[in-house]
């Protein structure tokens, strides 16, 4: 209701389920495709674009390794090449399969602690984690479109909409 705090009962408690989460990595994965398609029909992308996806995919990189225990073997920040955005990207399509396929509903609520890149130490839940994941994306496609609009180029439809309109996801 109008007036009412967040976390009010009028809003109830969201829980996103594994299906949910499912649904809207199938939808970033089909964004990031759209997005890479883009990068890789240009013969020299936008320099900035490339930055933001690359770190797009190093970030998932990133979280699938604390969630996982795996080893960091990626910074935020990578300075990739879109040859190299192509890689991780279909290396990340195998990680979030097999990482799916083993999650139980009851691993949403499991606490991942980690040290961010600045040395600080923290703790989340899986499901924190994945509902970061599929927000932060979308931000960064938005500079990348953007991106593509001040070099002349019409950017890709990444919208959500655009993904259940045309039965990609």
């Amino acid at each position: 209701m109008a007036g009412e705090p967040h976390g009010s009962p009028a809003f109830g408690t969201p829980i996103m389920t594994i299906s949910d989460f499912q649904h809207l990595l199938r939808y970033n994965h089909w964004a990031n495709s759209q997005i890479l398609e883009e990068l890789m029909t240009r013969g020299q992308p936008p320099k900035r674009a490339v930055i933001w996806f690359a770190h797009i995919l190093a970030a998932e990189h990133l979280w699938l390794d604390r969630m996982t225990d795996a080893p960091l073997n990626h910074v935020v920040w990578p300075d990739w090449e879109v040859y190299e955005c192509d890689e991780h990207f279909h290396e990340l399509e195998n990680r979030w399969r097999e990482f799916i396929e083993n999650l139980r509903e009851a691993d949403l609520d499991r606490e991942v602690k980690y040290v961010n890149t600045q040395g600080d130490a923290f703790s989340n839940t899986v499901r924190e984690i994945l509902t970061h994941l599929v927000l932060h994306a979308p931000h960064h496609r938005g500079q990348i479109n953007a991106e593509f609009r001040a070099e002349g180029f019409t950017p890709p439809w990444v919208d959500y909409i655009q993904a259940v309109r045309t039965k990609q996801i």
